[in-house]
């Protein structure tokens, strides 16, 4: 047991009650990104005027951390990857964003990472603070909204100058609700204790 109070899994988890969590997991996030993704869809037409650029992905970030964040610290790297992959497949048979097969890149770009953080603060005997989870999930979401500056830049050339500015740090500021939730979120199951 680790002064988290939770057990130190491995970080490439391969068992049956890993893998299963983490489908489970998936599905619900792919259910919740069915409606966040369509409504980034919506905002991201709303600016495209303004930007040149029909790319807005705020709510997507922000759930990305309600999800994920529980998914890394229990089920490690490969419960990260079942959850950043089940999503986009979801998203691609559905249409529910016109960036959608980009989404295999985003989510491994976030999930990668902060496996490693979140298996280091455990390992070493860290407590995850509402601060130090938040800042977690920021390292992930920075590295994610950079992939997403770089994709825009391919993209979508043609957009004015501070888009290509403004859309990933709209995306990466969205880890402030998004981890909040993720925090009481990772703190309830925690103590209900439903995947130890």
């Amino acid at each position: 047991m680790t002064a988290e109070g939770i057990p130190d899994y491995p970080l490439w988890r391969t068992d049956t009650k890993a893998i299963v969590g983490s489908v489970l997991l998936a599905v619900c996030f792919s259910i919740n990104m069915q409606i966040t993704e369509r409504l980034d869809t919506m905002t991201g037409n709303l600016v495209a005027p303004i930007i040149g650029v029909p790319a807005a992905n705020w709510l997507g970030y922000t759930f990305l951390n309600l999800w994920y964040p529980v998914t890394v610290i229990y089920f490690g790297i490969v419960g990260g990857l079942i959850v950043s992959n089940f999503n986009p497949i979801i998203a691609v048979m559905t249409a529910t964003h016109a960036l959608a097969w980009s989404f295999f890149f985003f989510n491994m770009a976030w999930a990668i990472p902060n496996a490693l953080l979140f298996k280091y603060w455990i390992r070493n005997g860290y407590k995850l603070t509402y601060a130090r989870f938040v800042a977690t999930c920021s390292v992930g979401q920075a590295i994610s909204a950079i992939t997403w500056f770089g994709l825009m830049t391919i993209i979508f050339p043609g957009a004015v100058w501070w888009g290509y500015i403004a859309i990933p740090f709209w995306n990466f500021i969205m880890v402030i609700p998004g981890a909040t939730l993720g925090y009481f979120f990772y703190k309830a199951v925690k103590q209900s204790g439903v995947l130890e």
